[in-house]
């Protein structure tokens, strides 16, 4: 069996494997503020990929969740690895990633910015560590 072949197979069933569904965004500078409460939201920015995708807390050093020091203040981080398919290569650093639906109805809505993207001709999946945006 030829490397293409196996990668193919592994392809197939990675995402036979993501049952979960998210859209993922370019970054936007572009802001709108709310008439009724006067907050200041960001308006989303264009859809790069919107699909089925796998979730995952980040394993590593901290595990999935990191305290950090900000403002003097701490506060925690979440940390995910999120798979889409192959196929999704316009994928980058910084996309932001919406859970719309998951097995894990926790997950739903959760919203996490891209830190790396996983690249390689054999890879099975593309791989996204994802940090979440609070």
């Amino acid at each position: 069996m030829s490397a293409s072949t196996a990668a193919e197979m592994g392809r197939r069933f990675a995402e036979s494997q993501m049952t979960s569904v998210c859209t993922i965004r370019e970054p936007s500078t572009v802001t709108e503020m709310d008439q009724q409460t006067g907050a200041v939201n960001p308006v989303p920015g264009p859809v790069i990929y919107s699909g089925p995708c796998r979730i995952r807390p980040a394993s590593g050093p901290g595990g999935a969740s990191t305290a950090r020091d900000v403002g003097g203040a701490e506060a925690f981080t979440f940390d995910y690895l999120i798979s889409v398919p192959f196929s999704a290569t316009a994928v980058r650093e910084r996309h932001r990633v919406t859970i719309d639906s998951s097995p894990d109805p926790s997950l739903v809505g959760i919203n996490v910015e891209v830190q790396h993207v996983d690249r390689g001709e054999s890879i099975t999946a593309r791989r996204l560590q994802c940090r979440e945006v609070v």
